[in-house]
């Protein structure tokens, strides 16, 4: 059967004290709407719709830069998840079969699960729920069974009785509707309780009523963490990392410390590669095979190869490619450069902006100085190179192969292939002007 997916984004999130939406707050490096955008897009929907709030109209741009075959419904006011979904239906009301509701600060669920929640609909069911059951229940809604073992009700926790809060099935928000069923009977859902709100978890006793089959699906808690406050937003994040070690781990990856190490969304990594404690991956990291990653190392946009050693200590800025069996020593930074096959960099220097041939040697303190107040300029130093210690490379600059530059030279001509070349320039004097 044809699937709608409806991702409802509109709440604000006061409690994160942000001038950021909520859903727009990251776990991984990856804003938590695109999280679950991706998980839906897996499914294989007809429609991903979102529902937004007025004010947020003007993210649909930068949304759809990442995501172009999004809709986007406006929910004017937020009047509660019946009234947010309730204002998606042109949009899925004549085309699809099932409609699955899911929430844009709920960044964790699983496509397994919510393969078997659109299993469930064709077991002679009109709607599914998602349940999980917390060690701690807190103020989540409780999903009551009848004697049948199918959904007879769902209390939110404010209007739930003492005993009714003793039940730790819980309801998760996430659900999947029949979509016929769910269009006849939304427009029944009353705002009769004490928020004025109007819960779409009410639509389980008007489908009770109306002798519909309302079935239950139990997940590990963690899929089902939402985020209200800085709180739940760092119980997300940390729940995510667990999820990325573990899949390391079982991909042939050894990490020394899990708790120490912080992982992106998109981060790769070979097979037989070692990460050390107290390293950062950021945004678009790749690493190769045999990899080792020492402590302290800061990795941005970059592509590090097979048989490689980075760090301890040392930075990696974006639109780098380290290449084959490369060492980069305790406080390097490379920023936008290649660093060809089995170059060594071991310790003390910046390179910027620059190619760094086969088998390069380059010494501690040597910095390629790639910027001259107005523009950025490029450094190219050849395979088989010597670069001593203390060296200034003064942009734009070549240097040609099997070249050796001095210790503490400043070099800021081209030189040729197989030269040594060493010694500063002449210092100019100026009198000071009276």
């Amino acid at each position: 059967m044809s699937l709608a997916v409806i991702i409802l984004a509109a709440g604000k999130g006061k409690r994160l004290n942000s001038e950021k939406y909520k859903v727009f707050h990251e776990i991984g490096n990856f804003p938590m709407l695109y999280h679950i955008v991706n998980t839906a897009k897996q499914l294989n929907p007809k429609r991903i719709i979102i529902v937004i709030s007025e004010a947020m109209k003007g993210h649909e741009k930068e949304i759809k830069k990442k995501f172009p075959d999004l809709k986007f419904c406006i929910q004017k006011r937020q009047l509660g998840t019946a009234n947010a979904l309730d204002s998606a239906k042109t949009y899925f009301k004549n085309e699809v079969k099932k409609v699955l509701v899911l929430y844009g600060d709920t960044p964790l669920i699983k496509l397994a699960t919510l393969r078997k929640l659109e299993n469930k609909l064709k077991n002679k069911s009109d709607m599914c729920i998602l349940t999980m059951k917390p060690k701690d229940p807190k103020q989540y809604g409780r999903v009551v069974l009848n004697t049948k073992k199918k959904v007879e009700k769902i209390i939110e926790f404010t209007e739930a009785s003492t005993d009714e809060k003793k039940n730790n099935l819980c309801n998760s928000g996430i659900m999947i509707f029949k979509s016929f069923e769910l269009l006849k009977y939304i427009n029944q859902i009353s705002n009769n309780n004490s928020k004025k709100e109007y819960f779409l978890t009410d639509i389980v006793e008007i489908f009770k009523k109306n002798k519909k089959v309302t079935d239950y699906l139990v997940c590990e808690y963690e899929e089902t963490l939402g985020v209200n406050d800085r709180d739940d937003l760092l119980k997300v994040e940390t729940n995510f990392q667990k999820v990325k070690v573990k899949e390391f781990l079982s991909r042939g990856i050894t990490i020394l410390d899990k708790k120490s190490v912080y992982f992106s969304y998109d981060t790769k990594i070979g097979k037989d590669s070692v990460i050390y404690p107290n390293v950062y991956f950021g945004k678009e990291v790749e690493v190769g095979k045999n990899v080792k990653i020492k402590s302290f190392t800061h990795l941005e946009g970059t592509i590090i190869k097979n048989n490689c050693e980075i760090g301890p200590f040392a930075r990696i800025r974006p639109d780098s490619t380290i290449y084959d069996s490369v060492r980069i020593g305790n406080f390097v930074e490379i920023k936008k450069s290649k660093i060809k096959n089995n170059a060594k960099i071991p310790h003390l220097s910046y390179v910027g902006d620059s190619t760094v041939g086969c088998e390069t040697n380059i010494g501690a303190g040597t910095i390629t100085c790639n910027y001259d107040g107005v523009r950025k300029n490029k450094t190219k130093i050849g395979k088989n190179c010597f670069i001593g210690s203390n060296t200034s490379l003064i942009a734009p600059l070549s240097i040609g192969d099997n070249a050796i530059i001095g210790a503490g030279s400043v070099i800021k001509k081209n030189v040729s292939k197989s030269v040594i070349i060493y010694g500063k320039p002449k210092i100019i004097r100026k009198n000071k002007k009276n």
